[in-house]
C-alpha cells in the first residue's frame, strides 16, 4: 500500500477526529489550524492564505501529519529552547524540494528581510528576536515553525535556518523517520506558501517566483 494510500482520509480520519477539544484544537465540526480548514465530514481542506481548496496529495500530506499528531497521549506545552530542522531533529536528511523552496527565500527575503513581515502576515505569526527577520508560525497548535533570514553582508550571502521548539518531536512520533517527513513537510509548506502569499500581496505573477520553486507539499515528496 502506498503512502497515499496508507494515509487517505478514508484511513485516519477516526483518528483526526479525536482531535476537537485536545491538544489546542477547539471543539467543532472543523479543525483550524495554519491558515487551514479541515471539514472533519468530508476530510476537505481549504487552504485560507491562498484560496484554494488542497489537492488530494497535498490533503493526504496533512492527514498524515496530523494522525501523528493525534496519537500524543500527554500535552506538555511548549519548552521554551529552539532546535534547528537541519541540524537537530533531521541531520542525515534532505530534501530537495525544501532546498529549492529555501532558494526562493534566501534571495527574496535576504534582499529584504522585512518583506518576511509581510508574507507572513495572515498567518497570525509572532516576533522572534533572531537574525535581521523571523518569523514564528503555529504549524499547529502545539508545534510552532521558526524561520530565520540574514540578509548577508560584504562577501556573504542571504542565509536561514528553519527552527522547531525541542517538544515539536514529543507531538509527532516516537519514530524519528516520522518525526522529520511531518517537520520537514511543515517546513517546505510555511516556506511555499509564504513565497505565494507574497507574490499575491505584491502583484507578481506566480510562474516567474516559481522557477526553481519545490512544491507545497505537506511531505517530501511529490
Amino acid at each position: 500500500m502506498s503512502f497515499w494510500e496508507l494515509y487517505s482520509w478514508d484511513k485516519v480520519r477516526s483518528k483526526v477526529r479525536t482531535l476537537p477539544g485536545r491538544l489546542g484544537f477547539e471543539k467543532g465540526d472543523k479543525l483550524k489550524f495554519f491558515g487551514l480548514t479541515l471539514d472533519l465530514e468530508t476530510g476537505a481542506i481549504y487552504d485560507d492564505i491562498l484560496g484554494r481548496y488542497l489537492t488530494q496529495k497535498e490533503a493526504v500530506g496533512v492527514y498524515f501529519i496530523l494522525s501523528l499528531y493525534a496519537e500524543t497521549k500527554v500535552d506538555i506545552g511548549e519548552s521554551g529552547e529552539l532546535v534547528s530542522l537541519s541540524r537537530q531533529i533531521c541531520p542525515f536528511i534532505h530534501c530537495s524540494n525544501l532546498r529549492k523552496n529555501i532558494t526562493i527565500i534566501e534571495k527574496v527575503f535576504g534582499e529584504n528581510p522585512q518583506l518576511l513581515y509581510t508574507a507572513a502576515e495572515p498567518f497570525n505569526y509572532k516576533l522572534i528576536d533572531i537574525g535581521d527577520a523571523a518569523v514564528k508560525v503555529y504549524a499547529l497548535p502545539r508545534i510552532p515553525v521558526i524561520l530565520v533570514v540574514w540578509a548577508g553582508e560584504e562577501g556573504l550571502p542571504p542565509s536561514s535556518e528553519i527552527l522547531f521548539d525541542k517538544s515539536a518531536p514529543h507531538y509527532l512520533s516516537e519514530e524519528t523517520s516520522a518525526v522529520c517527513e511531518a517537520a520537514i513537510g511543515l517546513a517546505r509548506a510555511l516556506t511555499a506558501r509564504l513565497i505565494l502569499r507574497l507574490a499575491k500581496e505584491l502583484g507578481v505573477g506566480i510562474p516567474s517566483i516559481e522557477v526553481g520553486f519545490g512544491g507545497y507539499g505537506y511531505v517530501c515528496a511529490d
